[in-house]
C-alpha cells in the first residue's frame, strides 16, 4: 500500500471518528437542554403552586368577596381563584357573626344601641380583612343579641337563641357552608344562655384552617 493510500485511509478514519464525536456531543447537549428545561418547568410549577396556595381571597374584600362567594355557591365560576380560600372565608364569617352576637349581648346588658359597621374589620392570622353580611341579617344578629343580653327570662332566652340559630342557618345556606359552620358560629351561645361566658377571645373554631 502506498503512502498516499495510507494517508487517505487515516484521514478517512479520523473524519469518521470526528463525525461520531460531533454527533455524540450534539446528543449530550440536547439531553442537558432537555433536563434543564424540565427542571425549570418543574420549579416554575412549584412556585406557581406555592403562590396559589398562599392566595387569600384573590384581592377581594368586604361585599365583593361575599357576592363572589354567593355566586359560586349558586354554580358560578371561580373567576378569582378563591375556591381554595374556602376554609379561611368561612372562618372570617364565623368571627363576624360571633362578634355581632357578642357585641349585641354586651350592648343589651348595658343599655347601648350602637350596631357595628358593615363590612366589619376582622383580624385573622394573615392580617385584617373586611367581612360583609347582608344588612338585614347582620342587623338581626345584633338586635337579637341585644334582646338576649337584656332578657332575664329563660324561656325568652331560649327563643332568642333559636332565632339566632335560624338566622345563622340562613346565612350558611346562602353560601353553602353546611351545619358545622352554624355550630362554630353559635358556639359562644349555649342552650342555657343565662350561664354563657362571653369574655373569651374571638378565634376561629379551627386554627389550622386559617393559618
Amino acid at each position: 500500500m502506498s503512502l498516499e493510500n495510507i494517508v487517505i485511509a487515516v484521514s478517512l478514519l479520523l473524519g469518521i471518528v470526528l463525525l461520531i464525536l460531533i454527533i455524540y456531543l450534539i446528543s449530550r447537549v440536547n439531553d442537558l437542554e432537555a433536563k434543564a428545561f424540565s427542571f425549570q418547568s418543574a420549579t416554575s410549577s412549584e412556585k406557581k403552586t406555592e403562590t396559589d396556595s398562599q392566595k387569600v381571597f384573590g384581592g377581594l374584600n368586604g361585599r365583593q368577596l361575599w357576592d363572589e362567594w354567593v355566586a359560586m355557591a349558586n354554580g358560578g365560576e371561580d373567576r378569582f381563584g378563591i375556591r381554595g380560600d374556602r376554609d379561611r372565608f368561612l372562618a372570617l364569617l364565623e368571627l363576624h357573626i360571633r362578634s355581632l352576637i357578642k357585641t349585641g349581648i354586651e350592648h343589651g346588658s348595658n343599655g347601648i344601641n350602637e350596631p357595628p359597621s358593615n363590612p366589619l374589620k376582622i383580624k385573622m392570622l394573615r392580617g385584617e380583612f373586611e367581612s360583609y353580611l347582608p344588612s338585614s341579617q347582620a342587623g338581626r344578629l345584633y338586635e337579637i343579641g341585644c334582646d338576649l343580653g337584656f332578657s332575664d327570662d329563660p324561656q325568652q332566652q331560649a327563643a332568642l337563641v333559636a332565632a339566632l340559630t335560624e338566622t345563622v342557618d340562613a346565612i350558611s345556606m346562602g353560601i353553602d357552608a353546611g351545619s358545622t359552620f352554624v355550630e362554630n358560629a353559635m358556639r359562644d351561645v349555649s342552650t342555657e344562655p343565662q350561664d354563657r361566658e362571653l369574655g373569651q377571645e374571638l378565634v376561629p373554631a379551627d386554627q389550622s384552617s386559617v393559618d
